[in-house]
């Protein structure tokens, strides 16, 4: 666990993920999934899409990666929920697949005004046996806010540490990926630049057109 640990801080150069990684990283992607133009109140239609683009980014940007882990992070008291892997098991993953890293605290000061206790954020990890893994946990993650089934209340982050890449699917409505060099994601920004987050299209053109 130590070992995971330090690499994923010297690869990386952060202590945990962040929500919003695109905005937290010099190089990274914001794509838009569900669509403006699909309405929650079709939520069919609006997954298909979220998973089709997920799907499709996911296995551009991993085509060649030989190991592949998936990070998961849930918040609660100082110790972890017992089910909260559970419906991991829609992937072929098993709690003993997972390995606990431990809890962060979230120094959240609103939270400990109300309720007298800071929030921890608990991570977990597993290492993908196959790429139909991948494709079960964007599944899981895509629909939680569409009441989808079966799905997942846990944000998650798939991970290729040789090349410093991370992949963050938010939720149905955006996906993030980031890396540590430009190259690894140039590829992704000319091919699916139709899908790109137009708000933060700036930012991305002066990444990689700059």
């Amino acid at each position: 666990m130590e070992e995971f640990i330090q690499r994923f801080e010297s690869d990386f150069t952060l202590a945990e993920f962040p929500h919003g990684m695109f905005y937290k990283f010099d190089i990274g992607l914001r794509f838009e999934l569900g669509g403006e133009g699909n309405s929650t109140s079709r939520p069919l239609k609006r997954f298909a899409q979220a998973f089709s683009r997920a799907d499709a980014v996911s296995s551009c940007v991993f085509n060649k990666s030989s190991s592949l882990w998936l990070l998961s992070s849930t918040y609660g008291t100082e110790r972890p929920e017992k089910k909260r892997l559970k419906p991991y098991k829609f992937c072929g993953l098993t709690k003993s697949s997972f390995e606990y890293l431990g809890a962060t605290p979230q120094q959240d000061s609103d939270h400990i005004d109300a309720f007298g206790s800071d929030p921890c954020r608990h991570w977990d990890v597993a290492k993908l046996v196959d790429k139909d893994q991948l494709r079960e946990a964007l599944w899981l993650t895509l629909g939680s806010e569409l009441g989808i089934k079966p799905t997942i209340h846990a944000d998650i982050y798939i991970v290729d540490f040789d090349k410093s890449i991370a992949l963050h699917p938010y939720d149905d409505r955006g996906m993030d990926v980031v890396s540590m060099d430009k190259e690894n994601l140039a590829h992704l920004y000319d091919k699916y630049k139709p899908w790109l987050l137009e708000y933060d299209a700036p930012k991305m053109k002066a990444t990689f057109e700059g």
